[in-house]
């Protein structure tokens, strides 16, 4: 059988020091030895590796391996070091991007021009104005939430509402069909990639379905406001940047107005989860939104949550 002696060994070492696991998943007793080219694989076994760590077959005859890169955006709430994205998100965002223009093509060529209320907002918009426009942009009543059962009804309902409005929605929990490469949520909950015709928003489907609803919402004022983004929204909290502080504020106003959160009484954070169908942690958060509750009772709360969740 012949054997390949024209690869570059050290683009088999970056990815033995990337991603040991997949590294120590290849079943070759010889694979050390190809790291110092003391013996050689085959075509067939190079073809296997470029799959197994996704990468073009090309890449092995590199003079280094190119690193992959995010087209868009990604907000993290807490940025405490330096993100490299996964190749599961990439992956993930490069097929629903070929999918944008799939459907692109077809539309355009059926005769369907520009929604009109894609980029036609910015951050300094008044938030009630985007509450509105959202409200009109999907059909949606006041009260449409306490209608639902619960809250996959709810979710179910929203992505049937947008998708009537020209927004293409994708909810997966894998990379494509290959369930043994999970989509993290600690990594992102959703992104959205925005176009006048043919916008797409993508669910991060391992998620908890209250947490769906935030980002699908989350995901439309993104539209509004034509910025492309990934994000993590870790504690559905958002990035410190202003275009995610003002995504998230519009979304949480939606979902549990102000004024018809706002309680005298005693709280009852299951009960209004349940009735504007959105997380504790949500109605937490508009509680301390303004003012019924302090940033370090908020965070106390989240952690409780959380783990008793987990």
């Amino acid at each position: 059988m012949n054997k390949i002696t024209t690869y570059n060994p050290k683009i088999l070492e970056t990815l033995e020091e990337k991603y040991r696991q997949t590294w120590e998943s290849l079943k070759y007793k010889n694979k050390e030895k190809w790291l110092t080219k003391k013996d050689y694989p085959t075509y067939k076994q190079l073809v296997e590796i470029s799959k197994a760590f996704h990468i073009p077959f090309g890449y092995l005859f590199l003079n280094s391996l190119t690193e992959k890169k995010l087209p868009i955006t990604h907000y993290r709430t807490f940025n405490y070091q330096a993100y490299q994205p996964s190749d599961e998100l990439i992956d993930t965002l490069n097929y629903v991007k070929k999918l944008q223009e799939w459907a692109k093509d077809i539309l355009i060529e059926l005769g369907h021009t520009a929604l009109p209320f894609v980029n036609k907002y910015t951050i300094h918009t008044d938030v009630k104005h985007i509450v509105n426009e959202i409200k009109n942009i999907l059909g949606l009543k006041s009260n449409w939430a306490q209608e639902k059962i619960n809250w996959s009804d709810a979710f179910s309902y929203l992505v049937q509402k947008f998708e009537e409005a020209g927004i293409f929605v994708v909810i997966n929990g894998v990379v494509g069909n290959n369930t043994h490469r999970t989509l993290s949520v600690d990594e992102f909950r959703g992104f959205v990639l925005c176009d006048e015709i043919a916008p797409f928003v993508f669910v991060n489907n391992n998620d908890f379905v209250s947490a769906k609803i935030f980002t699908l919402i989350h995901e439309l004022v993104h539209i509004l406001i034509g910025k492309s983004a990934s994000f993590d929204l870790r504690q559905l909290q958002s990035a410190d940047d202003e275009i995610e502080k003002f995504c998230d504020k519009c979304a949480a106003e939606f979902l549990a107005p102000t004024e018809e959160i706002k309680t005298n009484g005693e709280i009852d954070y299951e009960n209004l989860a349940r009735q504007f169908k959105v997380s504790q942690i949500v109605i937490a958060r508009r509680l301390l939104d303004y003012g019924q509750s302090t940033k370090m009772s908020f965070l106390i709360f989240t952690m409780i949550i959380q783990k008793m969740s987990s």
